[in-house]
């Protein structure tokens, strides 16, 4: 039979059954959690080796040494939901990054442009309601700060993808796989839980945004407008926080804490993103037809024809860099 399956049913390429996404979304989180708890026991090792001073296991050395190890520990989700995919789902493992089971750079250069443009735009909001642009100023030694921001430059956008390939690439194709809806609420509430519980407004803005990054992600077919996203606002948040010497300070704060009025900001942030990207698709399918990014496989005679062609075409899908 002709089939054009869009982005949150490709789950649906390999071995399916009504039990197998909830099988595998299982066994991602418990390959999840051994990974991350092997990368602690190693920092923990590695730290005492160096004579380092480990508090009770509330800290591993200091608060910099934590916030770059929980950083490298969400970067792990990637591996895994790419391993997983390919030898539980027994799928091509491309298909988390798009529909044609591979990045589209030119397409992912598009909107990381338009999200660092909006990354800033939501980041001077926040500090100008909440403090003075004044604060925005380097407060640290110079050369350690370039230091820190070659680290975050390389660990912040492979964060940032581990998330968008567990909740937005893993989690809404494994759910999706019974029903869209289901994936794209399944997904939003993965991605805010991964933030841990805070206030209800927090709540609100990570899982109204977690629903409106699915939806960009079904509308164009592939993670790049998520990922893209993220890092930006990430990377800009926390390349601003080591400036003022932030990482050295131990803060649990995660965007689950937000206020009411960060929210309507970060929600504003949101939709303006939105916005953009729907421009520049029509934009992109007049003046650059292509970059204009597919929403859905070609079609198919039979999945398993499918999974022949995208691993010819994606055969280095397993390895992604930000």
């Amino acid at each position: 039979m002709h089939e054009e399956l869009t982005y949150e049913r490709l789950a649906r390429l390999g071995f399916h059954r009504w039990w197998t996404p909830l099988a595998a979304v299982l066994a991602a989180a418990l390959v999840a959690a051994t990974a991350v708890c092997g990368l602690v026991v190693i920092a923990l090792a590695v730290t005492w080796a160096l004579g380092g001073n480990i508090d009770d296991g509330a800290s591993i050395g200091s608060p910099l040494v934590d916030n770059l190890l929980a950083l490298a520990s969400i970067a792990l989700l990637l591996p895994v939901t790419l391993g997983v995919a390919r030898l539980v789902q027994r799928r091509p493992a491309g298909m988390l990054h798009s529909v044609v089971g591979r990045l589209r750079w030119r397409w992912f250069a598009v909107c990381g442009c338009l999200a660092a443009v909006v990354a800033v735009l939501v980041i001077v909001a926040l500090v100008s309601v909440y403090g003075s642009l004044a604060d925005l100023r380097l407060t640290i030694d110079p050369w350690r700060f370039l230091g820190l921001a070659v680290l975050l430059v390389v660990l912040v956008p492979l964060q940032a993808a581990g998330e968008e390939y567990a909740t937005r690439g893993f989690v809404l194709q494994a759910l999706g796989a019974y029903h869209r809806w289901v994936g794209i609420l399944g997904s939003a509430l993965a991605f805010t839980l991964l933030h841990g519980i805070g206030t209800w407004s927090g709540f609100v803005a990570l899982f109204v945004g977690g629903v409106i990054w699915a939806l960009l992600v079904i509308r164009t077919g592939g993670l790049e407008v998520s990922i893209a996203a993220h890092a930006a606002t990430n990377l800009f948040a926390f390349v601003a926080t080591a400036a003022t010497g932030g990482l050295d300070i131990a803060d649990t704060t995660t965007a689950a804490d937000a206020t009411l009025g960060s929210t309507l900001i970060l929600l504003g942030g949101d939709l303006t993103y939105m916005a953009c990207v729907i421009v520049a698709l029509k934009v992109v399918a007049q003046h650059r037809p292509g970059w204009m990014p597919a929403n859905r496989t070609p079609a198919i005679e039979k999945a398993e024809t499918s999974i022949v062609q995208v691993e010819a075409n994606g055969a280095d899908a397993s390895a992604v860099h930000r």
